[in-house]
C-alpha cells in the first residue's frame, strides 16, 4: 500500500486569515483538554471541487483533463466572508469543527464552483465523477469535541488564484500542481 494522492481545486487562504483562524483554534482549545487534530495553517484552504483519491500517483490523463480544465476559467477577483464557527456531523461525538459562511459571503464561490465543473464537463471528465453537493468551509480541526454554532468577527479577504493540489494523504502536505489567477476582464479606463 502505497501514499494515497487526493485531488482536487482549491482556495488557499491568505497569510493574515491564517494567522486569525489559529487565533480561533487557540481561543478553542483553551480549556479543552480533550483529543484535537487541528489542521495545519499553512494547509488551510476551501475545496471547491475534489477530482478524486489515487494510489501511488495521479494518472497524467487526469491531470491533463484537470489542468485543461483550469486554464478555461475566466473569473475577475472577489471578496468572500467567512463568520460562523461551527461542527459537523454527530454533536455528541468527535467530528470537525470549521469556519463557514452565509449568503452573499461566499455566493461568489458558488458561481466560482459553478464555472469550474462546466470546465471539467468540457475538457471531458466524466459528469458523474463530479460531486453535485457543495458547502464552502474550512476545516480547522479533524477530532473535536462538537462546539455548537458560533457567529464571530468575519474573516473577509479577497480571492485572487485557484490552485490544484496534490494532498499527500498522511503526510499532511499539499503540493500545488497548478494555479490560475483571477482576472479582471476589463480594462482600467486610467491605464
Amino acid at each position: 500500500m502505497g501514499t494515497r494522492h487526493d485531488l482536487y481545486f482549491m482556495l488557499h487562504l491568505p497569510d493574515a486569515i491564517a494567522k486569525a483562524i489559529v487565533c480561533h483554534q487557540r481561543q478553542l482549545n483553551a480549556s479543552y483538554r480533550g483529543p484535537s487534530k487541528p489542521m495545519d495553517p499553512d494547509r488551510l484552504h476551501t475545496t471547491l471541487v475534489p477530482l478524486g483519491s489515487y494510489e501511488q500517483r495521479i494518472p497524467l490523463e487526469v491531470l491533463r483533463v484537470a489542468r485543461k480544465s483550469g486554464a478555461l476559467l475566466d473569473e475577475a477577483p472577489f471578496r468572500v466572508c467567512f463568520d460562523t464557527l461551527q461542527s459537523r456531523g454527530q454533536q455528541r461525538e468527535l467530528g470537525t469543527v470549521e469556519l463557514a459562511g452565509h449568503g452573499q459571503g461566499v455566493q461568489p464561490l458558488y458561481r466560482l464552483r459553478r464555472q469550474l465543473v462546466d470546465a471539467l464537463r468540457q475538457a471531458g471528465w466524466p459528469p458523474e465523477c463530479i460531486r453535485q453537493s457543495f458547502y464552502p468551509h474550512i476545516t480547522l480541526d479533524y477530532r473535536h469535541e462538537p462546539v455548537g454554532v458560533r457567529r464571530i468577527k468575519p474573516l473577509t479577504w479577497e480571492v485572487t488564484e485557484v490552485q490544484l493540489v496534490d494532498s499527500h494523504y498522511g503526510e499532511g502536505r499539499h503540493e500545488v500542481l497548478a494555479r490560475w489567477p483571477l482576472q479582471d476582464r476589463q480594462p482600467s479606463l486610467f491605464d
